[in-house]
């Protein structure tokens, strides 16, 4: 495994090099979400730890973005990414590498913590998680840590959606287990304004996933936001 990869190409943001603060197999996260495509293993831990080594990270980064020109860069990790305990030196590291815009992919679970508030603004773009409308449901999907509460979080990453200088971007993944959820989950994006909606699904063949068809329909009722899907671009 690798923390830094690519470019590939983000149905999100372009072309774009990856970077995983977490770096881990199995999976180190304080979820264990029904669809997840790292599988229903994992580690789950709540604290945050130091995974990967930050000097060895930005020095990959620098190599490839030497032979490479990216659109951005996606920090997402096997697990969640802020577990990662020098997300903030990464990216700070990473800024002095590129002018490209720096997004990470969150679950919005540790916005509660003062550290985590004060390093979302080393980020560019922020794209937070969003699947379900109420904590049962949350538990059902999300499966989270039973430290998480669904109602704290969801006060705190509003708390972040005001507080965040740069751009903040709302994904949702649709699954046949949340589809009845759709209606409320617009309701709350009212809310959050989110500057992109993303709509995913799991790409692979299970009963959780979505057709292009189905996700259509699901992104008509987030008419009134700049939507994007995992489908998007794709032949």
């Amino acid at each position: 495994m690798k923390s830094v990869y690519g470019p590939l190409r983000s149905w999100r943001l372009g072309v774009a090099m990856g970077v995983d603060p977490i770096c881990r197999q199995p999976k180190v996260c304080n979820y264990k979400c029904v669809y997840c495509r790292l599988g229903h293993g994992g580690i789950m831990v709540t604290e945050r730890c130091r995974f990967v080594d930050e000097r060895s990270v930005l020095e990959e980064a620098r190599d490839l973005l030497k032979q490479h020109r990216v659109d951005a860069v996606e920090v997402r990790g096997t697990g969640e990414p802020f577990l990662a305990k020098n997300l903030a030196e990464i990216a700070k590291g990473l800024r002095e590498l590129t002018d490209a815009p720096i997004c990470v992919v969150t679950n919005g679970s540790m916005f509660c913590r003062p550290d985590v508030q004060s390093e979302l603004d080393s980020f560019d773009i922020v794209v937070v998680k969003l699947d379900c409308s109420d904590h049962q449901t949350f538990l059902a999907i999300n499966r989270p840590h039973n430290s998480v509460n669904y109602d704290r979080m969801m006060d705190f990453m509003l708390r972040a959606r005001r507080s965040h200088k740069g751009s903040f971007r709302v994904q949702v993944t649709a699954v046949r287990q949340n589809l009845g959820e759709m209606e409320r989950i617009v309701n709350i994006c009212e809310t959050f304004r989110p500057d992109v909606v993303y709509l995913n699904t799991p790409l692979r063949s299970t009963s959780s996933e979505l057709s292009r068809r189905d996700l259509a329909e699901v992104a008509k009722l987030f008419s009134a936001f700049k939507v994007r899907t995992v489908f998007d671009g794709e032949p």
